[in-house]
């Protein structure tokens, strides 16, 4: 809903760049008003950024005529079968003043690379911040996994973050894969291929920052802003900013200790998506990987903490388990991980290590976008996410103190 003036003439520049790059408005097929009308954009919800997403229903000869337009080959482009074209395209509005448009459109190309399913983008203006994407559907793997199913979507998106945290970092480690899926069992059937070309490399190498101590502390302090200040009021004694201090020393120094790599930073079940929707078994279908512009060089564990401790999601402890191992054997196997140098206990520590300054920094955040940016949605999966770290502080003692300041202060109040 346009509820400004601002609003109103970003809209309209909208309307413009979806004439200017061809795509019609399905309610005048053909269209004929310029998109004065964009009677058919409907608007979606649900996201945390300030991004705004609409989909806009185009008939199938018009989806077909618009990429052929731009010279690009959908997903979902087959007439027959479960990856048919869905009738929609997904119109999207990201301000460049503070959203990584440029940074989504060069992520989108080198996950593909990577086998990733993510939306093909048809047309885009990156400086005005305007993209049209494919959709790939309306489910969410949030809403997917009802009953015995569960599990193994949850392997089937393992399989997708592996595809990341062993993604090669330059041409020289690409060219040496084929050997080791040769020493992998059953030839590596499920470890990941790469197609990455010199433009991918480069942008990683030159243009994908690192999640470094500036980084982390930042992040940190999104915890002690939004939620011990601006949300609790709490004026902290010297003894406590102290041991803060350490907590997020030692917090920091464990996370770059880690094996880096590439790192999609928020990998959780409302950024992944199921597809086609119209497959009910895990086995048919894939799972596609949104909301990657956030894309770092970072430390092994931590998307995998965003899965397995998942701030929307509880898994039991024995299937986090189970994932955690696959994790490992997988790593081993595509060398991201030395089995003589790292054991599955050291996995498990780097993922609870992740998890806690994951965790820590989301408490901060679900209170800025109550706060900040009106969203309260979210204060809700505030308890799941704070028992996530009172249960993760027990694993190291240097966490003790916290834990303790968490009890007196946070425990009960929010």
């Amino acid at each position: 809903m346009v509820t400004n003036d601002n609003e109103q003439e970003r809209y309209h520049a909208l309307l413009g760049f979806l004439q200017e790059h061809g795509v019609p408005c399905a309610a005048c097929d053909p269209c004929n008003c310029g998109n004065s009308c964009a009677n058919s954009l409907q608007p979606l919800g649900g996201d945390a950024s300030l991004r705004r997403y609409y989909r806009l229903r185009v008939t199938k000869p018009c989806f077909d005529k618009l990429c052929a337009q731009h010279n690009i080959t959908p997903v979902f482009g087959a007439t027959e079968g479960p990856w048919r074209y869905l009738g929609t395209i997904i119109v999207v509005d990201a301000p460049p003043a503070t959203q990584k448009n440029r940074e989504f459109v060069a992520i989108n190309r080198m996950l593909r690379h990577c086998g990733i399913l993510v939306p093909t983008i048809i047309c885009a203006d990156v400086a005005q911040g305007f993209m049209v994407l494919e959709d790939l559907g309306h489910t969410l793997f949030a809403d997917a996994f009802p009953g015995p199913r569960r599990l193994a979507y949850y392997y089937r998106a393992l399989v997708e973050l592996t595809k990341i945290g062993a993604m090669p970092r330059s041409q020289a480690e690409q060219d040496e894969l084929p050997a080791k899926l040769q020493l992998a069992p059953d030839g590596g059937s499920l470890l990941p291929r790469y197609a990455l070309d010199a433009q991918d490399f480069a942008y990683y190498q030159h243009e994908v920052p690192p999640f470094d101590a500036d980084f982390i502390a930042f992040e940190l302090s999104i915890f002690t802003e939004w939620l011990l200040n601006k949300t609790l009021h709490l004026e902290l004694s010297a003894a406590e900013q102290a041991m803060l201090e350490r907590t997020f020393a030692f917090l920091t120094q464990e996370c770059l200790a880690q094996p880096q790599g590439a790192m999609h930073r928020d990998f959780h079940c409302r950024n992944l998506m199921v597809t086609p929707e119209q497959v009910d078994n895990p086995i048919q279908m894939r799972l596609a990987v949104i909301d990657y512009q956030d894309l770092v060089k970072g430390p092994l564990g931590y998307d995998l903490a965003s899965l397995v401790y998942d701030c929307y999601s509880k898994l039991p402890e024995d299937e986090r388990h189970g994932l955690l191992r696959f994790a490992y054997e997988t790593y081993c196997a595509a060398g991201r991980l030395d089995p003589a140098q790292y054991t599955f206990a050291d996995l498990e520590r780097m993922v609870r290590i992740c998890a806690l300054q994951r965790h820590i920094k989301v408490l901060g955040i679900f209170n800025r976008l109550n706060l900040r940016d009106g969203k309260p949605g979210y204060l809700k999966d505030l308890p799941l996410t704070l028992e996530y770290v009172l249960a993760n502080c027990d694993y190291f003692p240097e966490m003790a103190e916290f834990k303790a300041f968490l009890q007196r202060h946070v425990v009960g109040k929010i």
